[in-house]
Parts: C-alpha cells; structure tokens; sequence
C-alpha cells in the first residue's frame, strides 16, 4: 500500500492492507477442511436435522463465498491505490485482470452457458470459484512481508496436521465417515483426507508436504525453536506417507520434482547470494529429510501395498504405451484412460479454439465427437490442468496461464539468486518448491475447487510487484 493511500484514505488503506489479505487467506485455508471435518461428524450423529447433509456439502460453498469476499476486496484494493494519485500497474495485477478476463469470456460464450461440472455439488468449479482462486493469486502477491509470509507457512502446515492425522487414521481404517468418491479408491485403506477422492487429496499433500519439508530444510533460517523444526519434519513425514497411501502417482511425481528442484537449487546456489556456512546447513538439513522420505518408503513396502499396487499398475500401463505405439492398442487407454479425456478435449479445440468450449463444462466435447451417442463416456475433468484450460477457455486464456507460469518461475529462480536477506530468500525458496511439486502433478490431474485456492496463493506470492507500469504520464 502506497503512502499517499494511507494518508488520504486510512481507513481503506488498512482494509485492503497485506495483513487482512494474509489473515482472509489463512481462514480459508484452515476453514475448508476445518467445516469439512465438523459437517461429517454431524452427518455421522444420525440426527435428522443433518440428513441433508453429504460430503463436500459446504466446500464449494465456503470457496464461492470467499471468491465473492476476496474480489470486494481486490476492487477496494484498486480504489485505495488510485486515490493516492499515483496509481501503477504491476505485472501481478495484469495477469489478475487477463484471468478474470478470458475466464469470463468463456463463461458467456460457453457452449452450454450456465452449465458447470456436477452441478453445485462435489468438483465443480463455478465462476465464483474462479473469482476465489484469482483473488488468492492477488493476494499472494500483495503478501511481501516475510512475518506475513512465515504465518502463510504456518498455516500450511497446520492443514498437513490436520489432513495428515485425518488420512493417518484412513490407512489404519478409521473413517470419519463414508468416502463419497468409494468406488475411485484404489484400495480399501488408501488416504482421502477431508477431501473424498484419493487423487484430489495427493494434489493437496504435494502442497502441504512441501511445506512442511520446505520449513525443515530451511528451519536454520525460519526459527530458532528445535521443537519447531523438529516438529516440521515429523509433520513432513506424516504427510508424505499419507500422500504415498492416496496411490496418487501424479502426487508421487509432484513430490520427485519437488525433491530434483531441491538438489538442482542447491547446486546452482554454490554461485548464487548465500554465505556457504548457510548452504552447508541448509543442504544437511535437505538430506536428513531425504533419509526421513526413505525410511518412510521402506516402512510402507514392508507394512502396506500401496507402492507394490501402483507399480504393477504403472507396468501395466507401460504395456498399453508400447501396444499403442505399435497400432495395436487405443490412445483412449493410457492413463486410467487419461488419453480418452485428453483426445476428447483436444478435439474440440480447433471448433472453439478462441473461447473455449465453455468455462468448466469439458463434458460437451465427448457429446460433440463423432459417433457419440447417448448414455456413451464423457467426463467433466481434463485431468490436466493445461489440457483443461486449453479447451475450456480458449487458446489465448491457454497462452496467458503459461505465460504467467514462465514469469512466476524466472523471476523467483533470479529472486532465490540474488536475495541477500537470509529469511527472505529461504521463504521464496520453500514457495518455489511447493509451486515446483503442484505444477509437476498438475500436468496430469485436475483443478479441484477445494484444492486450487492453496495453489494459487502461492503463483501469487512467486509473482513479485516489481517493476510497476506507471499510466500516468510524467
């Protein structure tokens, strides 16, 4: 907030100040799986009064009602910045405005306009959904402050606890209460946490897991408590073994990235702006986690088959691979039938490729393939968040979100280079991992609206408010 803003407008200067940002951000983080938990629990008492209840019944809702908040407070934001009569674009607010914008365009020139995935229900991502997710990314970008930041850290792995200790009690079969998505469960004991299907919830542990480690590694620098950095690394633990138990091998992916991002890092940063007294600690805090993660491994291939099952599936799936190459097989089966989905959306690109098929409902291009008929597969998932974007929203909204990847990703790397402010570099750095693990996973899984919000919190903070576009001549 500019200090021309602050003078002429306190009062709206401290409502749309990087703390309320922060702390909106924070309550919603903890808010998703917090009423999640509390939902099932009343549904699980019997009592009349919650038999309409199902789950995922207020997550969709809770992710609307902060998409309308968050924009209300991205609008007051602009008006606070204008008055002070220097009123400057940044890079962060233009990709905030090219979101809203191609989302919106697909919205009114979807094919079926007003029709989403599911209805209201489960993973739906409705308009305001989308409002919440780009209002996560101004708010990660408006959030500088590196107390700030470090309680968005906190926050994070308190979410790993929580779903930690909820998908903990899954593999040892203890439900809250039935999973909604059942018959997608890889095995009987496999973990979901809050969230209801296996895969949904391997797209959030990438997240948190990351975290949590990311903490560890840098604890050095983060804090001063042994109970702290400690404490971390058994939640980091926790977690990457209830994301290895959600047999989600997109999240096993996710988490390899996060690991070769780490060890590629900490190369390159023998060059970069840190004293080597800090790089030594760092790198022998990072291979503590790494025999932390194996021990883990090792535990679950003696106890559990959620490794031995995926990698007789993976084998299976690499069988399909070569029959495809060969002729002898259909595109349509690779994947778990991730190549049926990703012929059916990229089919429809060359019909809708300026707007998309529409905002959300990938389900019409099975309906407009050839030979499709009534009653045949469609589903209303890309299972890749690229393929989705590029299909639903268009070429160009396709172009934006790469573009926008890009620069989160080359100004962090030259951030984490240069920064010479110990606390500072080492919070950008965790940011990166995290954003390096969801990104890698996403490539192949699906945008989920009770997932997303903690992604793009994160874009955001990588998208720094430098280099401000003035529009007002000098």
């Amino acid at each position: 907030m500019s200090d021309g803003a602050k003078t002429k407008t306190p009062v709206l200067a401290k409502i749309t100040s990087d703390k309320v940002f922060c702390y909106l951000s924070m309550v919603l983080l903890v808010f998703l799986p917090v009423a999640e938990i509390i939902q099932e629990l009343l549904k699980a008492t019997k009592n009349k009064v919650f038999r309409f209840m199902y789950p995922s019944y207020y997550q969709p809702y809770i992710v609307a009602v902060f998409g309308i908040a968050l924009t209300a407070l991205v609008i007051l934001s602009f008006i606070s910045r204008a008055v002070s009569g220097k009123f400057k674009f940044c890079i962060a607010d233009v990709f905030y405005f090219t979101l809203l914008a191609f989302m919106l365009i697909s919205m009114f020139c979807s094919v079926n306009f007003g029709v989403f995935a599911s209805g209201l229900r489960y993973y739906m991502e409705h308009p305001l959904h989308f409002l919440c997710y780009y209002g996560m990314f101004y708010a990660g970008s408006m959030i500088e402050d590196s107390d700030l930041r470090k309680k968005l850290v906190f926050t994070y792995i308190i979410v790993a606890v929580i779903e930690g200790v909820v998908g903990f009690l899954q593999t040892r079969g203890i439900q809250i209460n039935y999973c909604l998505y059942l018959f997608d469960m890889p095995s009987d004991n496999a973990a979901y946490g809050t969230l209801q299907n296996t895969n949904f919830f391997g797209s959030l542990s990438c997240l948190l897991t990351a975290a949590s480690s990311g903490f560890f590694i840098f604890s050095s620098k983060l804090t001063k408590s042994k109970a702290l950095k400690w404490g971390s690394l058994a939640v980091a633990l926790v977690s990457f073994y209830t994301l290895i138990a959600s047999a989600a091998r997109m999240a096993w992916i996710g988490m390899t990235a996060m690991i070769l991002t780490y060890i590629i890092s900490l190369i390159v940063m023998r060059k970069g702006a840190i004293d080597k007294d800090s790089l030594r600690q760092i790198t022998i805090d990072f291979l503590t986690l790494i025999i932390g993660y194996i021990a883990v491994i090792i535990i679950t291939i003696i106890f559990d088959d959620y490794i031995s099952d995926r990698v007789e599936q993976t084998m299976d799936d690499s069988q399909v691979t070569t029959n495809v190459a060969a002729g002898e097989e259909d595109l349509g089966d690779l994947g778990n039938g991730r190549g049926k989905i990703w012929r059916a959306a990229l089919m429809s690109v060359p019909h809708h490729w300026l707007t998309g098929i529409g905002l959300d409902n990938l389900a019409q291009a099975f309906r407009e393939m050839p030979g499709w008929q009534q009653g045949d597969y469609i589903q209303d998932k890309g299972h890749s968040e690229f393929i989705h974007t590029l299909a639903t929203q268009g070429v160009f909204a396709f172009i934006n979100y790469v573009a926008l990847i890009i620069y989160a990703t080359v100004n962090s790397v030259k951030a984490i280079m240069k920064e010479k402010d110990d606390v500072k570099r080492s919070l950008l750095w965790l940011f990166f991992g995290m954003f390096a693990a969801y990104l890698t996973q996403s490539l192949a899984s699906s945008s989920i609206m009770n997932v997303a919000p903690y992604f793009w919190l994160v874009l955001g903070i990588l998208t720094p408010r430098t280099k401000p576009i003035s529009l007002k001549k000098k």
